[in-house]
């Protein structure tokens, strides 16, 4: 097997790679309805935008993170301790949400900022959440 092809084999195989993978399918997926959401209604809070458009993309997000980052059989247990880590890292989103758009960042953009900032929490957490520890 070629240099390369190790390489990839090397990142396909690592949990924090698939987790990018996943968490960007979701974070587009989240980032869709928050965007038509808040250019349908232009009157809605932004942060209730964000919350609808976290409650679309959390289904998505648990069966990817379970099947294909952490490679574990979804169950009703693991789905509430999913469903926990994310509503702590939706708490600390929707402050961060908050942070961006007093210090004058456009609606619009406000979400990359705190997409960029909580990725490595999320991480932790939802690791933590779907096998139980910290480590592999």
């Amino acid at each position: 097997m070629s240099r390369v092809a190790m390489m990839l084999r090397r990142l396909y195989e690592s949990p924090f790679v698939r987790f990018a993978v996943v968490g960007g399918v979701a974070t587009a997926v989240n980032y869709a309805v928050y965007v038509v959401l808040v250019r349908c209604f232009d009157d809605l809070w932004p942060a209730l935008a964000y919350f609808c458009a976290f409650c679309v993309s959390i289904v998505c997000n648990f069966l990817l993170s379970s099947y294909f980052t952490f490679r574990v059989r979804p169950s009703a247990r693991r789905a509430v301790r999913f469903l926990t880590a994310h509503l702590i890292n939706l708490v600390n989103e929707l402050v961060l949400l908050e942070i961006w758009l007093w210090a004058g960042v456009p609606k619009l953009y406000a979400p990359l900022c705190v997409f960029l900032v909580a990725f490595p929490v999320n991480f932790l957490m939802v690791r933590f959440a779907l096998r139980g520890r910290l480590k592999s």
